[in-house]
């Protein structure tokens, strides 16, 4: 018999914790393999980026959680950005027939309208059979980019790392440096942007790596 889930809307802050608590338990379960978020990725969109950059003083209109009969969370559904669906999913609950209808709530809820168009970029592991087969049958195209996870066992020694000449390693100074010590971040992560954040766009600086991974714009 097939597993029944309902879909509802993101209410309490209670959900929040619950779905940190599904990041923490799909992390594990999946290796250490981003699948889905890191719990601190959440934190990083709810309090920075949703809060900050986007003036979203909740963001009950744009997560949805899929949950078992008996209560348990199998799903959560939410941005990143605008037009962006990030699907986190439990290992253990993932059916093809949920995250179908997390697709279709996506392109309902999270779409943006770009040049005359509806768009929605959906991030997927590049070898999750499953989800590029739904992605592909629903119509989406592949995007050029791609994000790379790089993670390090913390016990293992700390190789040399020579210093370039003319470079030096300090901690950061006193509070008059972290502008340059943000602007330094922008460009790490968006050097390919030729234009200053500060005149720009909102001081949203990368958080981390992300999951291995491609877009796939409707």
């Amino acid at each position: 018999m097939a597993m029944k889930l309902t879909m509802r809307p993101y209410q309490t802050e209670d959900d929040y914790w619950r779905i940190r608590a599904l990041l923490r338990e799909a992390m594990l379960l999946n290796g250490m393999r981003e699948k889905s978020w890191h719990v601190a990725r959440l934190d990083y969109w709810r309090w920075h980026v949703a809060l900050n950059c986007e003036g979203r003083e909740s963001i009950a209109e744009v997560v949805f959680l899929w949950e078992t009969a008996d209560g348990r969370l199998a799903a959560v559904l939410n941005p990143e950005g605008t037009g962006e669906a990030h699907l986190q999913v439990h290992p253990g609950l993932r059916t093809r027939e949920m995250e179908d209808e997390m697709l279709a709530t996506a392109e309902a809820h999270l779409a943006a309208q770009r040049d005359g168009r509806r768009v929605l970029v959906v991030w997927a592991d590049d070898q999750d059979e499953q989800r590029l087969d739904l992605l592909r049958r629903r119509g989406y195209n592949k995007g050029k980019w791609v994000e790379s996870q790089w993670r390090r066992d913390l016990d293992a020694p700390i190789p040399d790392a020579p210093i370039p000449p003319g470079y030096t390693v300090r901690s950061l100074g006193e509070v008059d440096e972290l502008p340059a010590r943000s602007w330094a971040s922008w460009r790490g992560s968006w050097g390919f942007r030729a234009w200053s954040p500060m005149a720009t766009w909102p001081l949203c600086p990368s958080l981390s790596s992300r999951p291995t991974a491609q877009s796939w714009p409707i």
